[in-house]
C-alpha cells in the first residue's frame, strides 16, 4: 500500500490509471470495479465512485475525475508517511482547505491531497486523492 500511496502522491497517477481516462480503460487495466449503489440505479450518474479494495475512482461523463486511496484507519501513521515523502524528495505543504478540527491535510507538488485524522492518540492517513 505504501508504494501505491507514494506513487500517487509523487505523480498524480497510479500505474496506468490517470485522471481523464475513460472508465473503460481503467477497468481494462484493473478489472471490473465495484460501483457505488447509486450507479446501479442510474448507470450514467456522475460523481460516484467505483471501488477496487482501497482504491476508488470517481467518474464524471464516463471519465475518471478523481483517484483516491483510502487505507484502513490506523494503517499509515502521519509522521511515517511524511518521512517517506521526504526520503523520496516529494515536496508537500500544509493544505488549509482540508485542515479543520481533528483533521490535518497536506498537498504534494503533484497536486495530491493527503488527509490525516486523529485516532488512538496519533494522526493517521485516511485518504490520498487527486482530482
Amino acid at each position: 500500500m505504501m508504494k501505491d500511496l507514494l506513487e500517487l502522491a509523487a505523480t498524480g497517477h497510479l500505474g496506468a490509471v490517470r485522471l481523464g481516462m475513460p472508465l473503460s480503460d481503467a477497468e481494462a487495466a484493473l478489472g471490473p470495479g465495484r460501483p457505488h449503489p447509486a450507479l446501479r440505479l442510474r448507470p450514467n450518474a456522475s460523481g460516484y465512485p467505483y471501488h477496487w479494495g482501497e482504491l476508488s475512482l470517481f467518474v464524471a461523463d464516463g471519465r475518471v475525475d478523481k483517484i483516491a486511496l483510502e487505507p484502513e484507519l490506523g494503517a499509515v501513521e502521519r509522521e511515517e508517511f511524511l518521512d517517506s515523502l521526504r526520503q523520496k524528495d516529494i515536496t508537500f505543504e500544509p493544505w488549509a482547505a482540508l485542515t479543520h478540527g481533528n483533521q490535518i491535510a497536506v498537498r504534494t507538488s503533484a497536486g495530491a491531497e493527503v488527509v490525516f485524522t486523529q485516532h488512538d492518540g496519533g494522526y493517521y492517513l485516511i485518504v490520498l486523492q487527486v482530482s
